[in-house]
């Protein structure tokens, strides 16, 4: 039966927190209740902002690498937005126009036809992982370009945060440049959660997959009746 009102519930964290996995698994347990749901993969995919990328990179950061050497690739980056203001903001209006443009497109028709949304990452992650981290952005700056964002896209019904021990989730993935990069974001990850406490759970990724899996539904059934 179709549902007169979409729902979006979004999962959140850093790499290696295990997100996916949850995200995929309650996707596939409504499906079997015959839930109209939807999977939508809500990170950026640079598409607008790829040229801008390219050429900045090649003009500014040719002789850095994050992979050789996290610290002094992001301490490279922090320095060149501090320097050029006009810079940072062509690229956070443009890659933000980017990454909204997409959104709507994935989540706001879905949401119309009164499906659930399963959201593997969203705007927190786009925002703290692309833009917040490199830019330098402080906890108040963080928080009102997300407030701004919600203006235009919808805001979750329900938010969760895995949150993992850096090294765990770096022992997870192989694609990731450094555990500081886990550690510099998951700080942020946390203060956001506070901010949003309300509509945001914090899940601890430590756990067993089961075991999160069970907490993350108990919590759906209570507040959304799903």
């Amino acid at each position: 039966m179709k549902r007169k009102k979409g729902l979006l519930i979004c999962f959140t964290g850093i790499d290696g927190s295990g997100k996916t996995t949850l995200a995929k698994r309650l996707t596939e347990s409504l499906i079997e209740k015959d839930t109209h749901v939807v999977y939508v993969y809500g990170r950026l995919k640079l598409f607008l902002t790829k040229p801008l990328t390219f050429i900045g990179n090649k003009m500014f950061l040719k002789n850095y690498s994050i992979t050789e050497n996290y610290v002094e690739y992001s301490g490279k980056k922090k320095i060149l937005f501090s320097k050029h203001k006009f810079i940072l903001k062509t690229y956070l209006y443009v890659l933000l126009f980017d990454y909204l443009l997409q959104l709507m497109i994935k989540i706001r028709i879905p949401l119309l036809l009164g499906k659930v949304v399963i959201c593997d990452r969203y705007i927190y992650d786009t925002i703290i992982t692309d833009i917040a981290v490199d830019m330098n952005f402080s906890k108040e700056e963080i928080i009102s370009l997300l407030d701004k964002c919600f203006l235009l896209i919808p805001n979750p019904d329900m938010t969760f945060l895995v949150d993992v021990c850096e090294k765990v989730a770096y022992s997870r993935k192989n694609d990731v440049p450094d555990e500081r990069y886990l550690k510099d974001r998951r700080s942020i990850y946390l203060q956001v959660a506070r901010h949003y406490k309300f509509n945001m759970t914090i899940l601890n990724g430590n756990k067993k997959p089961g075991e999160i899996f069970v907490e993350c539904v108990g919590r759906l059934k209570n507040d959304l009746s799903l």
